[in-house]
C-alpha cells in the first residue's frame, strides 16, 4: 500500500523582520529555520500523533503541509502526486481539511452555524440544492441538533464548538484530516467525547489523520504512529506502544516520564524537563537538546546527529539513543533518579 502523504526533507523559513524593515533595509537580513529537514509518512487510514512542547513546530509543519506556510525546500507528495504550485495545493485541499486549536476563533462570528458549515462546498464550487439539509446532515454526523444551524459561534460551548469545526473539517469527505490540539481548553469528560467522536468517524469515513498535541496521555489512545519534534526537527518516530514503552531519544523519555500520574504519593516524583526550550533564532550547536539532555556528552555539543532507522519502524535522531538493556538507558535511569530526588 502506497502512503497517502509524503513529507521529504521539508524546511520552512522565517525572516527575522517584518515587511517594513525589509522594505527599508537594502540589505539581506538573516533568517532561521524554524522547520528543518522533517521527512515522514502517513498511509491511508491511519492515524498519526504529532507530539511535542509548544515552540517545537508542530503546527507549522501542519500548515505547511496544506500550503497555509509556504517551505522553502523539500517535498510534499499527496496521493501519488508532488504537490508544489497554487493550483497543487488548491487541488490537495479538496482531499483533505484542517480542525485548527481554537474552535471558536475559526468560525466567523457574523454567520450562522449552516452557513459555515456549507461554506467550504461552495467555495470548491460544488453543486448544492439545499444548503440548510446538508448542514442538518454534518451536524447530525458529529451529534448536535438540526436546530444548531440557526445559531452564531458565540452561543455554543467549547465542546459543542468543537464538534462544529470536526462537522466543517468533514464537509468535504477529505482524505486527510489535520487536527491542531483538537482536546485544547475541554474538560476532562468533553475530551474523550471529542476524541471518540474523532475515532468513530474516522473508521466510519475512512480518512487518515495527523494529531497536533502535546497532551501525550491522549494521544496514546489514539494514535498508531508517534513522530517527537523538538525545535523544528523529528527526534523519534515509531509505533505508538513500542515508543512508550521503549522511548530512544531522551527527550522522548523525559516527555513520557513527566506526564502527570492521578495519584498524589507519586505526583511529585516525575521529574520535567529541565531548563526552557532554546529558541531557533539561536540553535544550540550540535544535538539541539544536548542542553536540557540528562546524559549529554562532549560529543553532543559539537557534532549534529542524523536522523537514522533502529530496527524496522522506528527513526531516532541521537548520538546515544536508550537501547533496552543498554548503558544509555542505565545512566538515563540514573539521572532521572537524581532529578527526582530533587523534586522530592
Amino acid at each position: 500500500m502506497s502512503p497517502l502523504l509524503t513529507i521529504d526533507d521539508l524546511s520552512v523559513t522565517f525572516a527575522r523582520a517584518g515587511l517594513l524593515s525589509r522594505l527599508v533595509n537594502p540589505f539581506p537580513l538573516p533568517s532561521f529555520n524554524v522547520i528543518d529537514g522533517v521527512t515522514l509518512s502517513l498511509m491511508p487510514g491511519e492515524t498519526l500523533g504529532l507530539v511535542g512542547e509548544s515552540g517545537s513546530g508542530k503546527t507549522t509543519l501542519a500548515r505547511t503541509i496544506l500550503g497555509l506556510v509556504r517551505a522553502a525546500a523539500g517535498r510534499i507528495v499527496f496521493e501519488g502526486r508532488d504537490v508544489r504550485t497554487p493550483a497543487d495545493f488548491r487541488a490537495m485541499r479538496r482531499r483533505s481539511a484542517m480542525m485548527f486549536q481554537d474552535p471558536v476563533a475559526s468560525l466567523s462570528p457574523r454567520l450562522r452555524i449552516g452557513t459555515l458549515l456549507t461554506e467550504p462546498q461552495i467555495i470548491q464550487g460544488l453543486p448544492m440544492p439545499d444548503r440548510r439539509a446538508v448542514a442538518k446532515a454534518l451536524l447530525a454526523l458529529v451529534g448536535l441538533p438540526a436546530s444548531f444551524v440557526d445559531r452564531f459561534p458565540h452561543e455554543l460551548s467549547g465542546g459543542q464548538a468543537r464538534r462544529v469545526g470536526v462537522a466543517r473539517a468533514l464537509a468535504m469527505k477529505p482524505h486527510l484530516l489535520l487536527a491542531d490540539e483538537p482536546t485544547a481548553g475541554l474538560d476532562v469528560s468533553v475530551q474523550g467525547d471529542v476524541l471518540n467522536l474523532i475515532g468513530d468517524l474516522k473508521r466510519e469515513l475512512g480518512f487518515a489523520a495527523m494529531i497536533v498535541t502535546h497532551n501525550l496521555a491522549m494521544i496514546r489512545h489514539v494514535s498508531d504512529r508517534l513522530a517527537i519534534m523538538y525545535l523544528g526537527r523529528l527526534v523519534e518516530a515509531g509505533p505508538t506502544q513500542d515508543v512508550f514503552c521503549a522511548p530512544m531519544h531522551p527527550y522522548t523519555a523525559t516527555l513520557i516520564q513527566s506526564e502527570p500520574i492521578p495519584d498524589p504519593r507519586r505526583r511529585s516524583q516525575n521529574p520535567a524537563v529541565t531548563g526552557e526550550i532554546p529558541s531557533v533564532f539561536r540553535r544550540p550547536s550540535g544535538c539541539e537538546f544536548h542542553t536540557r539532555c540528562p546524559i549529554a556528552r562532549d560529543r553532543c555539543k559539537t557534532e549534529a546527529p542524523t536522523y537514522r532507522p533502529m530496527g524496522t519502524d522506528r527513526m531516532v535522531r541521537c548520538h546515544f539513543p536508550l537501547q533496552t538493556g543498554g548503558q544509555e538507558r542505565e545512566a538515563f535511569s540514573r539521572a532521572s533518579a537524581n532529578q527526582k530526588g530533587k523534586l522530592t
